[in-house]
């Protein structure tokens, strides 16, 4: 997987994160780590640009899940922690809009996962990059 990362002025600095590739377990660290790198740079709104994501495992919504809390200053659940990783996401996603940390342009596949799991509720999605940055 690639990940490319750019910054946009709009209302607040943006920083846009693409994802190109597969989301999976052998990679979805790094994801994380990236994250954990651009908050700690400063960073504090975070658009993630799905629209080159063609496939993710749970293990993307884990790090999906943990780039929530990160941008939301709240340290994630360990990884390593499995299923207890995903039984705090399922109390996240009931609680409402991530202000801080949006999606772009999922692909169908991975827009369905998304859905399925309630990440909809959780994270906000948006098909237009500056209605997206204009949100924050």
């Amino acid at each position: 997987m690639e990940i490319t990362v750019l910054e946009r002025q709009a209302n607040v600095p943006a920083t846009i994160m693409h994802l190109q590739g597969e989301l999976d377990a052998s990679n979805y660290l790094d994801v994380i780590a990236q994250v954990q790198e651009l908050y700690a740079g400063g960073a504090r709104y975070l658009l993630l640009d799905l629209s080159g994501l063609s496939f993710m495992a749970s293990s993307g919504l884990v790090a999906i899940h943990s780039t929530a809390l990160i941008m939301r200053g709240d340290e994630p659940p360990d990884p390593e922690y499995g299923w207890g990783a995903f039984h705090a996401m399922d109390k996240e996603v009931d609680g409402g809009f991530v202000k801080n940390c949006k999606i772009l342009n999922p692909q169908p596949k991975v827009s369905r996962t998304l859905e399925s799991t309630g990440f909809s509720t959780f994270l906000e999605i948006f098909t237009d990059l500056e209605t997206a940055l204009e949100s924050f």
